[in-house]
């Protein structure tokens, strides 16, 4: 997947943190600055977790162990009823694992489209060429993709 760019973050961050309804958590480790981070979104009893990223240098510390576990204890603390570790590609057998690892509940997500073919294409011959830049590529290749498509599309 394409990164989403800066200002998607900075608009999500403007419009739901003023009200109480994101929140990040950050890990570091030994002095160093933040090893992994997490954004969460809270309203309706639910807290969820929508986007996260760690230093592979930095997991063999856990600090995602430490951020979930923070985030399930404020979830508690303001009385939510339900934790969402958010949706997982079946082909993530890692992330997958984690998010069992605290007891999360797989169910599988069903999209729905309103356009006739918006949702078709998803694993054509372009979309896996993408992949392959977006992961074999340098930085830039993801930032620049995510900049140009995240104006016009959402992703599933």
């Amino acid at each position: 997947m394409p990164v989403q760019p800066r200002r998607f973050f900075e608009l999500l961050w403007s419009e739901l943190a003023g009200s109480g309804s994101a929140f990040i958590l950050l890990a570091d480790a030994g002095g160093r600055e933040a090893v992994a981070g997490a954004l969460f979104l809270t309203g309706l009893g639910t807290t969820i977790y929508k986007f996260g990223a760690s230093e592979l240098d930095s997991l063999p510390l856990r600090p995602n162990h430490l951020i979930f576990w923070t985030a399930i204890q404020e979830a508690c603390a303001r009385g939510d009823d339900r934790f969402d570790f958010g949706r997982s590609d079946l082909d993530n057998p890692g992330l997958r694992a984690f998010k069992s690892g605290w007891g999360a509940d797989e169910r599988p997500l069903r999209y729905s489209t309103l356009a006739p073919g918006a949702g078709e294409g998803a694993g054509g011959l372009a979309s896996r060429a993408l992949s392959v830049a977006i992961r074999r590529g340098p930085p830039w290749v993801c930032r620049r993709t995510g900049e140009a498509l995240y104006r016009y599309a959402a992703t599933r």
